[in-house]
C-alpha cells in the first residue's frame, strides 16, 4: 500500500510529475510512484481538456472547482483501489478515471466517476475505489456512499485520476491500496544544514550558499537523477522556479527544499535549512548588584549563560562601545566595576574556528546600595532538662537581625540547612526548638523594595548542665567527734558556692561541725550552674540510762540495757565482736559482765559492767579445791543483805555473811552437815526476798 498526502505545507505520496508544470492539467499529471513525498495544494481548474473533441466531460460532475490530476502506469497487473480521504473529514472531493491506455487528448469517456456530497447522503467524507462497491457511478448530491468498484489493472496500462475539491478548503490524503505494482521510487536523501558566516561587512543575516555543495549527499549512489533547489514545497512538488547557485537567502534560518527527479519522471523531495552561522545571541538582562559600598567589582564572564545558549567553540570579549567591540578594540579585560550609575557593556562573541565570524549583544550593569543585615548573636543555653534541646522565639532574633530598620521594609526567613535557604524552601518561624546540637540557623534578609539579599547565621548551642555529685549519699556527723566533718563533691569545677558562704575554684571540699542540709552550686566551663544538697545527720555515742537485770532464774537470767541518743545502736555482752540489734539478752550466767554499746555510724562505743546474781546449785565442801564453799558471786556489794541456811526441815542452820567466802558446810557451832538438800533465804534491800535450795555433797 502507498500513500498520497496532499497538503498546503507536507504531503506524504508516490508520485511522478513533469518539471515546471501545473497538475491542474492533464498533461502535467502527477506519475505516482512508490514511496516519496509531495507538497501541493488544490488550486483552480487549469486547461479545460474536455474542450478537446476526443474528451467527454464526465456524467456525474463537471470538475471546475480546485483540480488535480494524477497518472498511474501499473508495471505488474492486478486490483487499482485506492481511498481519498480529506485531512479535516469535512471536505467534499469528487474524482473521475479515464482509461486505460488514454493520453490527455484522447480520453474518452470515464470509466469510474464519484460526486457524492456526504453531508447530503449521510456518509463518511472519504472516496476512492475499493473491492465491495459494485457500482462504477454515483452522485451527484445524496446518491452513493462515496465509493466505486475497483479495477482489474493489467501491466503497461495507463489510468488518468482527476480529482476535484467541490466543497471545502482542507488538503487531502490519497492510499493506493490495490495490488498493481506502480514504478519504483527515487530517494532525496537528507544533507545536514548549511552554516555560514555573514562576513561581508553588512550584518544583515544574509549571505550566499553553494547549495550544489549538498547535491552529492542528497543524490547518494543514485544515477540517471537530477537535483533541484526550491523555496517552497509546492515550487519543488511541481518541479517550478529552480533556485541558482550560489544562492542569497532571503531569511535566516531559511528552509530549502531539494527535488530529485528520474529520467522516468519520478521525483522525491528533502530539506535542509540555510543558517547564518553568526552566533545567535540571547539579549541579557541587567546586571544588578547589590553592594554594601559604592562600586562593587563583577567578573564579565558570569554573564555568558545569559549571551549565549552553549558556549562552546566560542571566545568571548567585553568592550565600553559597540564600535570597539564590532572593531575587536579596546577589550575591558575580565573585570568591569559598576556603580550605581548603569554602565553599558558590549558582548563580542566570536567563532573559535573564524574569529571573523561574530556577534554583538550588549547590557546594562550597576550597584543598588544595600546595608548588610544585622548579625544576630548566638543562642546559648544551659541544658537545664538534660535532652540538649532549647526553644527560641525567632521573631526575637529579627529584631537583631533589623538592626533598628522598620520591618515592613525587609522580609527575614530562616532555615535549617544552607540548601533550604538558597532554595528558599522550608522556612522556620515563631518558636523553633532545635534538632542537633549544636545547630546553625540560616538567614536570608531580603529588602523588599529592591529585592537585595543578604544571608547571616547564628548558632544555637546547648552547653551541658554540670552534675556534681557528693562522695556519699549522706554523711553522720558525731556530737562527740573532736574534729570537724569533711563533705565533698567531685573536683574540676570552674566555680564552687555553698550555702555556708565558702566559695572558690577548689572549695570542692568544706569541714561541718553541726547537722543540717548542705547544698553547693558548682559552675562548668560553659557558665552552667548546677546544685546538689546532701544531709548531715546528727549521732552520738550512746548514753546507758538503765542496765535492767533479771537474776536467780539459772538459765533464764537476762538483761535488758536500755539507751538514749540519735544514734543507730548495737549491743554486744562480754564479747566484743557480737554485736546485736536488740537490746535485751538472756542465759547469763551468775557473775559480773560487761554491756557494750556501739553506735553503727562510727560515734564510739559505751561499756558498762553489771552484776548477775545466782547461787550455785549444789558445792562439795571436801577441801579439794573446787566448789569447796557455796557462796554467791558479787553479793558483797551489797554488805546488809541477809543470808540464811536451813536444812530440808527448816531447821536455821548459819547465817552467812554478804561480804564472807560463803558457807563452808557447817552450822553455827561448827558442826559439818551430812549430803542434802538445804534451803536458803536471801534479803536484799530494796529486793524481794529470795528463797531457794541446794545440794551439799561430800
Amino acid at each position: 500500500m502507498m500513500k498520497l498526502y496532499l497538503t498546503i505545507i507536507f504531503l506524504f505520496a508516490s508520485i511522478i510529475a513533469h518539471a515546471q508544470s501545473n497538475p491542474r492539467d492533464c498533461e502535467n499529471a502527477i506519475i505516482i510512484c512508490g514511496d516519496s513525498s509531495l507538497g501541493i495544494e488544490p488550486n483552480g481548474i487549469g486547461f479545460d481538456e474536455f474542450s478537446l473533441p476526443g474528451n467527454y466531460p464526465p456524467n456525474c460532475y463537471t470538475f471546475d472547482h480546485h483540480r488535480l490530476w494524477f497518472k498511474f502506469e501499473f508495471v505488474t497487473s492486478g486490483t487499482f483501489t485506492f481511498d481519498l480521504i480529506p485531512d479535516n473529514g469535512l471536505d467534499d472531493y469528487d474524482f473521475a478515471i479515464f482509461g486505460p491506455n488514454v493520453d490527455c487528448t484522447n480520453l474518452g469517456h470515464a470509466i469510474r466517476c464519484s460526486s457524492t456530497n456526504p453531508q447530503q447522503a449521510g456518509v463518511p467524507a472519504d472516496t476512492g475505489l475499493n473491492m465491495t462497491e459494485t457500482d462504477t457511478e454515483e452522485g451527484p448530491g445524496e446518491d452513493g456512499n462515496g465509493y466505486l468498484k475497483y479495477i482489474d489493472a493489467l501491466a503497461g496500462e495507463v489510468y488518468y485520476l482527476l480529482v476535484d475539491r467541490a466543497e471545502g478548503s482542507g488538503p487531502l490524503s490519497i492510499f493506493y491500496t490495490g495490488t498493481a505494482a506502480l514504478p519504483n521510487p527515487v530517494e532525496a536523501n537528507r544533507p545536514n544544514n548549511l552554516l555560514q558566516c555573514d562576513t561581508d561587512g553588512v550584518f544583515d543575516g544574509q549571505t550566499d550558499f553553494n547549495l550544489e555543495s549538498q547535491t552529492a549527499i542528497i543524490k547518494g549512489s543514485q544515477t540517471d537523477v537530477t537535483v533541484t533547489y526550491h523555496e517552497s514545497l509546492n515550487d519543488a512538488s511541481i518541479g517550478d522556479n529552480p533556485l541558482p547557485n550560489p544562492y542569497r537567502n532571503t531569511s535566516n534560518p531559511q528552509t530549502i527544499y531539494a527535488r530529485v527527479t528520474s529520467d522516468s519522471g519520478c521525483f522525491d523531495i528533502t530539506t535542509f535549512e540555510l543558517e547564518i552561522g553568526n552566533p545567535e545571541l540571547m539579549q541579557p538582562e541587567d546586571v544588578i548588584l547589590c553592594s554594601h559600598s559604592s562600586s562593587e567589582e563583577y567578573l564579565l564572564d558570569n554573564i555568558i549563560p545569559e549571551v549565549i545558549a552553549d558556549p562552546q567553540g566560542y571566545v568571548f570579549s567585553y568592550y565600553d562601545s559597540e564600535e570597539d567591540a564590532n572593531n575587536n578594540r579596546a577589550p575591558l579585560g575580565t573585570t568591569v566595576v559598576f556603580t550605581e550609575t548603569p554602565r553599558t557593556v558590549f558582548v563580542r562573541v566570536s567563532s573559535q574556528a573564524n574569529p571573523d565570524c561574530f556577534s554583538v549583544t550588549s547590557f546594562q550593569g550597576y550597584t543598588i546600595f544595600f546595608e548588610p543585615a544585622g548579625r544576630p548573636s548566638d543562642v546559648i543555653a544551659c541544658d537545664d532538662d538534660f535532652d540538649e534541646k532549647i526553644r527560641i522565639d525567632l521573631n526575637e532574633k529579627s529584631v537583631e537581625i533589623l538592626d533598628g530598620r522598620a520591618p515592613v521594609d525587609f522580609e527575614i526567613l530562616y532555615f535549617a540547612s544552607e540548601e533550604d535557604r538558597d532554595n528558599r524552601s522550608n522556612p522556620l518561624s515563631g518558636i523553633f526548638q532545635n534538632t542537633q546540637n549544636p545547630q546553625t540557623i540560616y538567614v536570608s534578609f531580603t529588602a523588599i523594595a529592591s529585592e537585595c539579599t543578604d544571608f547571616t547565621q547564628f548558632s544555637i548551642r546547648v552547653n551541658p548542665l554540670p552534675v556534681p555529685v557528693f562522695e556519699q549519699d549522706g554523711y553522720i556527723y558525731c556530737l562527740n567527734a573532736t574534729e570537724k566533718l569533711p563533705i565533698s563533691v567531685q573536683s574540676g569545677f570552674r566555680y564552687y558556692r555553698w550555702d555556708t558562704g565558702e566559695e572558690g575554684r577548689n572549695t570542692n571540699t568544706i569541714y561541718v561541725d553541726s547537722p543540717g542540709t548542705y547544698s553547693v552550686t558548682v559552675t562548668n566551663g560553659s557558665g552552667c550552674s548546677n546544685s546538689v544538697s546532701t544531709v548531715v545527720t546528727a549521732s552520738n555515742i550512746a548514753t546507758i540510762t538503765l542496765v535492767e537485770v533479771h537474776d536467780f532464774n539459772g538459765k533464764n537470767n537476762s538483761v535488758m540495757v536500755m539507751v538514749e541518743g540519735p544514734g543507730d545502736y548495737e549491743f554486744a555482752i562480754d564479747n566484743y565482736f557480737q554485736f546485736q540489734d536488740e537490746n535485751f539478752f538472756t542465759g547469763l550466767s551468775n557473775g559480773y559482765h560487761t554491756v557494750h554499746v556501739r553506735d553503727k555510724n562510727g560515734c564510739g562505743v559505751i561499756s558498762q559492767e553489771f552484776l548477775v546474781l545466782d547461787y550455785p546449785r549444789y558445792f562439795t565442801p571436801n577441801n579439794d579445791g573446787y566448789h569447796d564453799v557455796w557462796h554467791i558471786v558479787g553479793l558483797n556489794e551489797f554488805p546488809k543483805a541477809q543470808v540464811r541456811i536451813y536444812d530440808r526441815f527448816g531447821k536455821f542452820l548459819k547465817q552467812v555473811s554478804p561480804i564472807s567466802k560463803g558457807w563452808d558446810g557447817k552450822d553455827s557451832n561448827g558442826t559439818k552437815m551430812p549430803s542434802s538438800d538445804y534451803w536458803f533465804t536471801i534479803q536484799i534491800e530494796n529486793r524481794p526476798k529470795y528463797r531457794g535450795h541446794f545440794t551439799l555433797k561430800r
